[in-house]
């Protein structure tokens, strides 16, 4: 390529919006900086008043509506607390209103790796409306379960409202409430509300800087339907299914989610979707949502007892592990759009299975990487011998559009009739790169949203989920506009450029100069967006080129073997 001078300007305006991307796609709202993470604290409006109940039928209880969600969390630990931990999680349950205050896991840091990952989300939190606390019992811890017991005064009676919470082997939560009718009257329960939590943007919760953000609702509807709601949606399209009726319902992030479901299946739970903001450390304000389940009306006659049996998944977003929690909870992982979906879900059970194998992301993204390539190994061969032709007939075309060039029905029927001497097929350099463009896309999907891939090192990778950014070279002075004060060294993704410079230089071309310029500008571009791409992405893209390679430099060797054999 030859260096003019408008290559030369456009090769500046390139690094300098390279360095700059990251404050501008911040400024756009595109992606969330990294900060030191926040505690997220959300208080709930207490219980509204809600729409007459039905009363509750004997046998398959139908839930009322009502637009209520848990009180305020205690804002100072009670010497009451209860703890419990299965390795992968560990609970801190409330002594003051026996809901969970506080979950902890344990294999997941933040991002300077300091802190555990916290939530603090009032999950399991029985509220009633205009109860009153007579006594609470402090929280008592046996048998690998915790209990948590109170008593309250709801329209003069007395009951008594007990929280026993157990641990599976993964990230589910079960918690049985048992109510208790203490007095000689009957007493009627009605707007209850057992609370589902909610979960901060995830960059809050970890301080990750952030390429995409995702955070959303999903349930499922009493048909079976599945429905999603971001939570940036407007008023009309967020709170359009409040009360709604479902057998479960989530709140995620980009790498966590919550899921509710009543665990004994007799209750169809109504949709309780409260939302409000929490500002980050730069003052920025995020949606955060908060589920929670309506229950129906319940009269308890004296001295009668009621338990109610709800679970609860809350941890990193696993497609095998939600599938096993509810229908269809797979859903929730969100990976790709429409059908990539599947794709992306595929290729993510196929990187776990290598890993399972192998016992190292890094070479499990190599192989799954070279696997990808040699399924496409005979189009692509087959594309580039094709665009070799091409290449090869150019002056020809170049001689035939100068005599025809006053007319191009005789044109086009001479090229064709060229195509087919040649046995040039025009459409076979592009199938193979439209085929590829889909399975790119769910792998990009797949490895951007893998959690798994958070915090695992791999060559001079620290986190295979962010940039490798091994040093940063200070400019000494801010650059104004920009907040760029230093400018990061990216091994991976440099190496990759270099890749892709030489790909194209061994890549037969037919285009004319224009398009050549075009074309070897394309490195640089994609430098310049990918620059701060997670590590795990780019180790994807460095071995994809350097396999091009090569595949391109064993078929030009082919293709001189050929030539010489012909020869003699």
């Amino acid at each position: 390529m030859k260096f003019d001078k408008e290559t030369i300007i456009g090769l500046i305006l390139c690094m300098v919006v390279m360095f700059a991307w990251p404050s501008i796609s911040e400024y756009l709202g595109w992606s969330a900086p990294a900060e030191t993470p926040v505690e997220e604290s959300v208080q709930t409006p207490a219980p509204a008043t809600p729409a007459p109940a039905a009363p509750l039928p004997a046998k398959a209880p139908e839930s009322v509506a009502a637009p209520v969600t848990a009180p305020a969390p205690a804002k100072v630990a009670v010497p009451s607390d209860g703890m419990l931990s299965n390795g992968m999680l560990t609970l801190t349950v409330s002594g003051e209103n026996g809901g969970i205050s506080k979950i902890r896991f344990p294999k997941y840091k933040s991002n300077d790796l300091k802190e555990e990952i916290t939530l603090d989300s009032s999950l399991f939190t029985f509220v009633i409306p205009n109860a009153k606390t007579l006594s609470i019992a402090p929280v008592v811890n046996r048998d690998g379960a915790v209990t948590s017991s109170r008593v309250l005064e709801i329209s003069g009676a007395k009951v008594k409202v007990e929280q026993t919470y157990t641990l599976s082997d993964n990230y589910v939560i079960s918690c049985r409430y048992t109510l208790a009718n203490l007095s000689s009257t009957p007493v009627t329960l009605s707007n209850a509300v057992i609370t589902g939590g909610s979960i901060a943007p995830w960059h809050m919760i970890s301080g990750d800087k952030m390429r995409t953000m995702s955070h959303r609702m999903d349930f499922m509807s009493a048909n079976g339907d599945i429905e999603d709601i971001d939570a940036d949606e407007d008023d009309e399209d967020f709170y359009k299914y409040q009360n709604h009726q479902v057998q479960w319902a989530s709140v995620s992030n980009k790498y966590f989610c919550s899921v509710l479901k009543c665990n004994a299946g007799n209750y169809m739970l109504h949709l309780v979707n409260p939302r409000k903001q929490l500002a980050d450390s730069k003052g920025k304000n995020y949606n955060i949502i908060t589920i929670g389940a309506a229950l129906p009306v319940m009269t308890l006659q004296p001295g009668t007892v009621t338990t109610l049996d709800f679970a609860g998944y809350t941890g990193p977003k696993s497609s095998a592990a939600l599938e096993a929690f509810v229908p269809s909870g797979e859903k929730v992982m969100h990976l790709a759009w429409g059908p990539l979906n599947y794709l992306a879900r595929f290729l993510m059970w196929i990187l776990n299975l290598l890993y399972s194998i192998c016992g190292s992301y890094g070479v499990s993204i190599i192989i799954l990487t070279l696997l990808v390539r040699s399924a496409f190994y005979p189009l692509t061969s087959k594309g580039n011998e094709s665009m070799r032709k091409m290449q090869k007939v150019q002056p020809m075309f170049k001689e035939l559009k100068e005599k025809y060039q006053n007319d191009p029905q005789l044109l086009n029927q001479k090229m064709t009739e060229l195509y087919r001497k040649e046995g040039i097929n025009p459409l076979a350099g592009c199938f193979p790169i439209l085929l590829q463009i889909p399975i790119f896309f769910a792998l990009y999907a797949m490895l951007d949203n893998a959690v798994a891939l958070r915090h695992v090192s791999f060559l001079w990778c620290k986190n295979l989920a962010a940039a490798d950014t091994i040093f940063s070279i200070p400019l000494g002075f801010t650059l104004p506009l920009l907040g760029i004060d230093a400018i990061p060294v990216n091994p991976l993704v440099l190496i990759m450029t270099v890749l892709m410079v030489i790909q194209q230089k061994m890549t037969p071309m037919a285009a004319d100069p224009a398009q050549k310029k075009m074309m070897a500008m394309m490195p640089v571009i994609m430098l310049l967006f990918l620059y701060d791409l997670p590590s795990g992405l780019t180790l994807y893209w460095t071995i994809s080129n350097l396999f091009s390679i090569i595949q391109l430099w064993l078929q030009k060797r082919r293709g001189q073997a050929l030539q010489t054999a012909q020869g003699k």
